[in-house]
């Protein structure tokens, strides 16, 4: 019996919320194929975790045996502060998405057993993803044009710069989430994006489904979820009796309504 439960996947009927996105998911059981993955992840974060705490101790040490090999005859490079402090900027980004990876498995696999193969993508590029927006993070407060706690990430002497630079590495690598919507606040500033067109949502109720399609198609909306619900009245028969977002509602364009339509008993 419980070899059949990893090999098929069922719903739950428990509901749970990402805590960085906000997003609401209904929870399945893990399959076998699910474990794995988890097990692969939590492996691959180790790994990386090592290889950036090396790194860490590598540059501090001034060995950089690494980047020596990437740079090869640049090395000169090397002994400038300003690398080696972009350095620790991103290494600290990195390290912040294998700990933001480490609490996301813990409380999916670990406590919730909802874990998805699917995520696998996820822990994978996490890492990466930290070093890159610590990157563009450290060259964002360096150049002036963005702060961070009210204050511009610079400093005397270059033990303060590196630890500063490793601080909003790390920050951004844990909260990415967080450092897109703050670098589209920016790009928003700087770039004046039209915002999509909004329409008021129609009135559906009493409306077949095709006249529905029609009405929407003509406001250029989608047709989201259709729902039952059983009505003892003739004359609601076949026709929407209810619909989310409601009548009048301001919606963008290329958005969705959904409608509840009247079957019988």
């Amino acid at each position: 019996m419980e070899w059949k439960r990893l090999i098929k996947k069922e719903k739950t009927g428990q509901f749970t919320a990402d805590e960085q996105t906000g997003k609401v998911f209904e929870s399945e059981t893990e399959a076998i194929w699910d474990i794995a993955a988890a097990i692969f992840s939590i492996v691959y974060l180790i790994i990386m975790l090592i290889i950036f705490i090396w790194q860490i101790l590598d540059i501090s040490t001034g060995r950089m045996v690494l980047l020596k090999k990437i740079l090869q005859e640049h090395t000169d490079i090397l002994n400038l502060d300003q690398c080696r402090i972009i350095a620790y900027a991103v290494i600290g980004g990195g390290l912040g998405g294998v700990v933001n990876g480490f609490r996301s498995i813990l409380t999916w696999h670990a406590e919730r057993r909802a874990f998805g193969w699917r995520h696998i993508w996820k822990y994978i590029i996490l890492p990466l993803l930290g070093v890159t927006l610590a990157a563009i993070v450290y060259a964002l407060t360096r150049a002036g044009i963005a702060v961070i706690g009210g204050s511009s990430a610079t400093g005397n002497g270059f033990e303060i710069q590196a630890f500063a630079a490793f601080s909003i590495g790390a920050l951004s690598g844990y909260g990415s989430q967080k450092v897109f919507i703050w670098l589209d606040d920016h790009v928003n500033k700087f770039f004046q994006i039209s915002p999509v067109a909004e329409v008021k949502a129609p009135d559906l109720k009493g409306k077949t489904e095709q006249e529905v399609k029609d009405a929407l198609r003509k406001l250029k909306l989608n047709l989201g979820t259709i729902s039952e619900q059983i009505s003892s009245d003739e004359s609601e028969i076949n026709k929407v009796v209810m619909q989310s977002p409601p009548a009048g509602t301001k919606i963008p364009k290329a958005g969705s309504v959904s409608i509840t339509i009247a079957k019988q008993k």
